[in-house]
């Protein structure tokens, strides 16, 4: 008997300890405002990103000036939190911020490196929606903490190629492929210049001789696709496979070069299709063909990127013009 009671006793024991264990390991409670934390914990690079919010859309303006190659910038972030927020963390590389808010509030600030730590003024609830707004200027070269994902083309202008963690230094932003987001591009440039981005444009106008053009990316898109540009540059534009809106960006006066080459895409998409049984998954796609400058090339969503140098061999035209 007194063996069965000191086996009971210590069945008891045991279950008490593992449930007060359990308990000290339970999760936190998300109604419980806690900071973000800086990195969405990839296993392989665990400081990219953030974690405790889950962007929905980007709104970003941004106006240019090329003969200083200064801007000033706007960025909307429209997220929702994962679990209540104290504070939270955006990745922005480099610029001076001028203000943020939250829910139309004044938000206090500060930045580490490559992060920049929001606190709002009141916590941010569980599962609730709120808006960012980021106001900031600099200059496209500006010295930036990380790797630069700027492009000088040799005609003053500008455009990005920021795979795979350098969105940060363009705009601030959840640098991780994993948040995926909606975006809106507000670009402004001076009357000659020609601005650019991810999507389909759907507006412009001109205000003292400055054009603002908006384009649209209403698939959800890494961040580190983003293109935007203003160069000197042609528009030249087609209709693809199943009434996909083509639209290249060449640079001026090279479009009896460019333009065959570019024009080729519709059929490439067709052949891709037929060879994958599958159709392209976006409304347009374009090239941005950029002066010297940039050798390299990059699948930006909709509008892959190339410096001049791809399309000097025929083989490199038929391997590249759709990536």
């Amino acid at each position: 008997m007194r063996g069965w009671l000191r086996y009971a006793v210590a069945v008891v024991v045991v279950a008490a300890s593992l449930a007060s264990g359990a308990a000290a390991h339970a999760a936190p409670d998300p109604h419980v405002p806690s900071p973000g934390a800086p990195g969405v914990g990839d296993p392989l690079y665990p400081t990219l990103g953030n974690g405790g919010y889950d962007v929905r859309h980007y709104d970003i303006g941004f106006d240019f000036d090329p003969s200083t190659q200064d801007f000033t910038a706007r960025t909307v972030l429209r997220a929702t939190a994962v679990h209540a927020l104290s504070t939270f963390d955006l990745d922005f590389d480099g610029h001076t911020v001028d203000a943020v808010t939250v829910d139309g509030r004044a938000a206090a600030w500060s930045r580490s490196g490559r992060e920049m730590t929001v606190t709002p003024a009141d916590p941010v609830g569980y599962r609730h929606p709120f808006t960012t707004v980021v106001t900031y200027h600099g200059n496209v070269h500006d010295k930036l903490v990380g790797l630069s994902g700027w492009v000088y083309p040799s005609d003053g202008g500008f455009a990005t190629a920021v795979q795979a963690s350098r969105a940060e230094g363009v705009y601030p932003c959840n640098d991780h492929p994993s948040d995926k987001a909606t975006f809106t591009f507000r670009l402004t440039a001076p009357e000659g210049w020609t601005a650019a981005a991810n999507g389909v444009r759907t507006g412009q106008s001109t205000v003292d001789g400055r054009t603002t053009s908006t384009f649209s990316m209403r698939y959800p898109m890494a961040t580190e696709l983003t293109g935007m540009s203003v160069t000197r540059s042609t528009v030249v534009t087609g209709t693809g496979p199943h009434g996909i809106r083509l639209r290249s960006y060449v640079p001026a006066g090279t479009e009896s070069v460019y333009g065959p080459i570019v024009n080729e895409s519709g059929g490439q998409i067709a052949w891709l299709e037929s060879q994958l049984g599958a159709r392209y998954p976006f409304d347009t796609y374009g090239l941005q063909i950029v002066r010297s400058g940039y050798g390299d090339a990059l699948e930006n969503q909709t509008l892959s990127l190339f410096g001049p140098g791809w399309f000097t061999r025929p083989t490199y035209r038929t391997r590249w013009c759709t990536s």
